[in-house]
């Protein structure tokens, strides 16, 4: 019970400029907006917003590096999303010494406040790691630089268990948080564009076709478990809308090479593959490579073809490279989506002008 309560007032304390500005927003007006939403000022819509992450504290014992660890590992994993514009790290740690700042540990707001604007950067996350009895708490502060308000974001695990487990559970609370929160970080006069929950708005009431994804994958020199790429855009096309097919992977060539399967409009093929690239300390660096077609079932025309090379890094080489497929996976499925979604809209106007 006494470390629960210790740990209570640990997370709050680490939180708390957050709910303390959250009050100091509750109380405030501005003549840009009221009760029904309306605003007297232009929205300005921002396709990507600038994000810089700063090495965490660590008193995660074991691991000397984790801090910076940290800020490497969250810094690839969230370019994966096309909405943030992450700032390399090697610009961060010249500022910082240029300035002779601290480049862990880093908990004022206002110190992030005067980095961020240096760096140009819109929002600032930083934070700590550290341990209770056995279980290890990263805690991430989100401060938008230019609005000074404060959020977070907690992840815990057990010491013993996968440290990228850990990690993925902070990604994914993090992206969450700086999707749902942008409109508090940023500016009011400013909003942040969602390619994904654009495209659905976009093709909300529309007849979708069906969509079978067949994307073997292969890690230079090692097996892949499971398809990466393949599984992220599955991912995207369910989240927009469409209706996935999945394909039997013992029949895999065959629905490759045959188009007249039942119930599939659109065939998302391709190959996928990652090799390692680069160790740097405990971090390990990969890189991807992804190419699709996208062809029309009935007249086996090809809608669209795409390629890309993503990179990342993060604990282990699997991981890393998995990482990497995916973040191709999660480009070309949006690229593929905006393709159809033209298809779509030229061929309603072509039915609209025969009427």
């Amino acid at each position: 019970m006494k470390t629960s309560f210790i740990l209570t007032l640990l997370i709050v304390f680490l939180l708390l400029p957050a709910s303390t500005l959250n009050a100091q927003e509750a109380n405030s007006t501005t003549p840009a907006e009221n009760d029904q939403g309306k605003t007297t000022k232009d929205i300005q819509i921002v396709n990507s917003v600038t994000i810089a992450i700063i090495d965490f504290e660590s008193q995660a014992p074991g691991n000397p590096d984790l801090g910076s660890q940290l800020g490497d590992i969250l810094t690839g994993r969230l370019s994966i999303y096309d909405q943030f514009r992450l700032v390399e790290r090697k610009k961060l740690e010249d500022l910082l010494k240029e300035h002779q700042l601290s480049l862990a540990g880093m908990v004022e707001t206002d110190q992030a406040v005067k980095v961020g604007k240096m760096l140009s950067a819109r929002i600032m996350v930083f934070g700590r790691a550290f341990t209770v009895d056995r279980d290890l708490y990263i805690v991430a502060k989100i401060v938008g630089t230019e609005t000074s308000r404060v959020k977070g974001v907690i992840a815990k695990g057990n010491l013993e268990s996968n440290l990228s487990d850990i990690i993925d559970q902070l990604v994914g609370n993090l992206v969450e948080g700086l999707e749902k929160w942008a409109p508090e970080l940023l500016p009011k006069t400013e909003k942040l564009n969602n390619k994904i929950q654009v495209l659905k708005q976009q093709l909300k009431g529309k007849k979708l076709p069906s969509v079978a994804v067949m994307i073997p994958e292969v890690h230079i020199n090692r097996p892949v478990a499971e398809p990466a790429a393949e599984t992220e855009i599955k991912k995207i096309f369910k989240e927009v809308g469409f209706e996935i097919i999945e394909a039997k992977k013992q029949t895999l060539e065959k629905w490759a090479k045959d188009y007249s399967m039942a119930g599939v409009d659109i065939i998302i093929t391709g190959e996928g593959f990652s090799e390692f690239g680069t160790r740097i300390g405990g971090l390990v660096g990969c890189v991807a490579r992804l190419e699709v077609q996208v062809t029309e079932r009935e007249s086996h025309r090809t809608i669209t073809s795409e390629r890309t090379t993503r990179r990342a890094v993060d604990l282990s080489e699997a991981i890393t490279a998995k990482t990497a497929l995916q973040a191709a996976g999660r480009e070309l499925a949006i690229k593929t989506i905006e393709k159809i979604a033209k298809e779509l809209e030229a061929k309603e106007n072509l039915e609209s002008d025969n009427k």
